[in-house]
């Protein structure tokens, strides 16, 4: 598990189209998500600690609700102001969209690196690759 969370980690930072050399000057993660219940929330602490150790701030920007339709929303209006999140939970088709619509990192070299393309099942790897290219981490 420590290391997908290390993987978490860099997906995240990556999530935002960053390249490489920008993402490594990352030093807060945004993250977008409707994670918000009790037990959703104490999910969710283990991703900010696990980011805490590798020296990222985690600022939340939680949207309750809807089961992730208002947090949906809310992204559309965050990309269409050019002000998106670092990082944003999603479901499915929606990491294809926005990977269509070139708002998506490259998580190839870290997917390659941890041989996600053996271990991540062919069924979610069609919402996590795009045109080639690791845009998602499951």
């Amino acid at each position: 598990m420590r290391k997908f969370l290390s993987s978490a980690a860099i997906a995240v930072v990556m999530m935002a189209g960053l390249s490489a050399a920008q993402a490594a000057d990352v030093k807060e993660v945004q993250m977008l998500h409707w994670w918000t219940s009790g037990g959703e929330a104490a999910a969710l602490n283990v991703l900010k600690q696990d980011l805490s150790k590798e020296g990222f701030a985690w600022k939340d920007v939680p949207v309750a609700g809807g089961g992730g339709d208002a947090a949906m929303t809310a992204l559309k209006a965050m990309v269409a102001a050019g002000t998106y999140p670092t990082a944003s939970q999603m479901l499915g088709y929606t990491v294809l969209d926005y990977a269509q619509a070139g708002v998506m990192g490259d998580l190839t070299e870290t997917a390659k690196k941890e041989g996600w393309d053996k271990s991540v099942p062919a069924a979610l790897q069609k919402f996590s690759v795009y045109d080639g290219k690791w845009v998602a981490a499951p």
